[in-house]
């Protein structure tokens, strides 16, 4: 990648750009790591019209109930994020209140 400033450099692409590249976004993690996000100009495509229309309950016990009868479970959001949860709760923990940290 040719970056203004810095020439080439070397990158490990982790997926396909598609369509043209309108800006990048250098960034730098606190582990020293440097990440790129390019922002993308694409070709939208339209859905195709079907012209038919649905009713969506949504419940507790299922998530949600179409009015043709298909049902979708309910999703448990606590259980999925889990462990971002109890590592965010130890690093609020070491924190001293008016501290800079």
């Amino acid at each position: 990648m040719k970056l203004p400033k810095l020439g080439l450099v070397r990158f490990a692409k982790s997926r396909e750009v598609k369509g043209r590249i309108l800006n990048a976004t250098i960034r730098r993690n606190p582990s020293g790591k440097y990440f790129v996000s390019l922002g993308t100009k694409t070709e939208v495509t339209e859905w195709p019209k079907t012209r038919s229309a649905i009713g969506v309950d949504v419940g507790i016990k299922d998530f949600a109930i179409l009015s043709d009868g298909t049902t979708y479970s309910n999703p448990k959001f606590f259980r999925s994020l889990g462990e971002k949860l109890a590592k965010a709760q130890r690093i609020m923990s070491r924190r001293t209140v008016g501290g800079g940290n």
